[in-house]
């Protein structure tokens, strides 16, 4: 029996272009690397690149999974802003070194959504708070 929920981190990039969404918008697809176990209620940090103008290289907030389409590898959440946004640098010392690896690799497609471990979630989670 797998715990619940589980944890993910999703990159989010220029939402101007085509097939790209922001974050508000509560929903997000990729093929590549997409994880099998996604379910409603399992919690997403949501990332934004430095390509993002409004949330350039941090995480703005998180998406709770409300449904999951796993035959188009897309997903649905209900979005909630973290009081303050996690930059980039920060958000790399609170990961797990095992995260943190994952992460460097987000220019590579199989790491636009992965699975990261809950106190990685939990750190970045404390960091937003005021």
């Amino acid at each position: 029996m797998t715990d619940k929920p589980r944890y993910y981190l999703a990159v989010f990039g220029d939402p101007t272009l085509p097939d790209h969404v922001t974050v508000e918008e509560g929903h997000f697809g990729v093929n590549a690397g997409w994880p099998r176990g996604l379910a409603e209620g399992d919690r997403v940090l949501l990332y934004c690149t430095g390509s993002y103008r409004l949330y350039p290289k941090s995480v703005p907030g998180i998406g709770v999974v409300q449904e999951v389409d796993h035959e188009n590898y897309r997903f649905f959440f209900d979005y909630r802003r973290l009081e303050n946004r996690v930059p980039l640098d920060e958000l790399r010392l609170a990961l797990h070194p095992d995260d943190r690896i994952k992460l460097s690799n987000i220019r590579f497609d199989s790491f636009w959504l992965f699975p990261i471990k809950p106190k990685s979630y939990r750190d970045v989670i404390e960091l937003s708070k005021p």
